[in-house]
């Protein structure tokens, strides 16, 4: 009898990439999150339609096959709340940064975020929100200089739906080295 293999993913990202709505869109199970109405009004993230912001840890799990386990976490992407990313990586975990690409700011975003984990840039997949598929090798361009200097190939950029399934699977398959046809 083998044990099964476990994972870790973690989303991660400026606040309105999506992060919380690929958990929920991924997880197998009824995810428990940790959204609160937001205060200063949704406009200060560009995002005129967002209500809610992470303040803790989201917790999802999704099990892509009979062996195979993952454990997804959401994170807060507003800096007063980040004392709850400090433990949700460890050197086995596997990380999905979400930047949106319809901002203006990804260039900035990556910039930002990429540092944060710099000790983990083999353990990370780039997934861009609110860009057409054929859109994701323009943003591949515009992030050359940033993926150079951390040594991320282009091809861990992704285009991705936060509300589609299929579309974040397709994302989490990349970051956990996973055939997508396994899933």
């Amino acid at each position: 009898m083998s044990l099964p293999t476990r994972f870790r993913l973690v989303f991660a990202g400026p606040v309105g990439a999506g992060k919380t709505t690929a958990v929920r869109a991924l997880s197998d199970i009824v995810p428990v999150d940790t959204d609160v109405p937001i205060s200063a009004g949704s406009a200060e993230y560009g995002d005129g339609e967002k209500t809610t912001t992470t303040v803790g840890l989201d917790y999802g799990a999704w099990k892509p096959t009979d062996e195979i386990s993952v454990a997804l976490i959401g994170v807060p992407g507003q800096d007063r709340f980040a004392h709850a990313r400090q433990s949700a990586s460890t050197p086995d975990t596997r990380i999905l940064l979400w930047l949106r690409a319809d901002r203006g700011s990804i260039l900035d975003d990556a910039g930002e975020w990429l540092p944060r984990f710099a000790d983990d840039h083999d353990r990370l997949v780039i997934a861009v929100t609110h860009c057409a598929d054929d859109a994701i090798d323009t943003v591949r361009a515009e992030l050359t200089e940033t993926l150079d200097r951390y040594g991320i190939p282009h091809t861990r950029v992704l285009a991705a739906d936060a509300r589609d399934r299929e579309s974040v699977m397709r994302a989490a398959c990349v970051a956990l080295d996973l055939p997508e046809e396994e899933s």
